[in-house]
């Protein structure tokens, strides 16, 4: 089994993962900018933390969903030869164990919570450290067009963007890759 054949597995049972676009932004960011530790919120079924171990990186990884866990659990035992990533089975959002430092930390679970997971994690960043999070376009999706629910989901990533506009401790800037990506970096 490949990362390709682990994307056509998620593709099959509708997971959502990181797009080829996404992937191919990643692979290219973490060697230009020399990322070893990546802390991931949102491990779906280990997809996108392979990738980035594939590309050399150490990851950390939380995942709240016991089917989602079970599943990572089970292709990190397939790919991960190295055993360069860790997965911690909690939910971010009530997380309280020790991490370490990080060079990067990539946000692609809820994204009604995208703001609490920045102001939560961003403390295990290192200095001059990215946070990158992913889906920010939402599928391009306007308020007019969706339930209610979905426009106060589109209103929470409205704010964030706006948020990580005007955060004073980073320069953010976008990118159309994939579903919209945002990368901060801590000054």
């Amino acid at each position: 089994m490949s990362l390709a054949s682990l994307r056509a597995y998620a593709i099959s049972k509708k997971v959502p993962i990181i797009t080829d676009e996404v992937y191919l932004f990643l692979k290219a960011f973490v060697l230009e900018h020399n990322i070893k530790d990546v802390l991931e919120i949102g491990t779906a079924i280990g997809y996108s933390a392979l990738a980035m171990a594939s590309f050399g990186c150490n990851v950390k990884t939380l995942e709240r969903d016991e089917f989602m866990i079970d599943e990572a659990r089970r292709h990190f035992d397939l790919f991960d030869n190295e055993k360069r990533i860790e997965l911690i089975p909690f939910d971010a959002l009530t997380y309280e164990g020790d991490l370490g430092m990080f060079d990067l930390i990539f946000i692609d679970a809820a994204k009604s919570q995208y703001q609490t997971f920045f102001n939560k994690y961003e403390r295990y960043l290192k200095k001059g450290g990215y946070i990158i999070c992913d889906n920010l376009h939402f599928h391009h999706l306007t308020p007019d067009k969706v339930n209610r629910h979905t426009q106060a989901l589109l209103r929470k990533i409205k704010v964030f963007k706006t948020f990580l506009k005007e955060h004073p401790h980073y320069e953010t800037t976008f990118y159309d890759d994939g579903d919209g990506l945002s990368v901060s970096k801590k000054v």
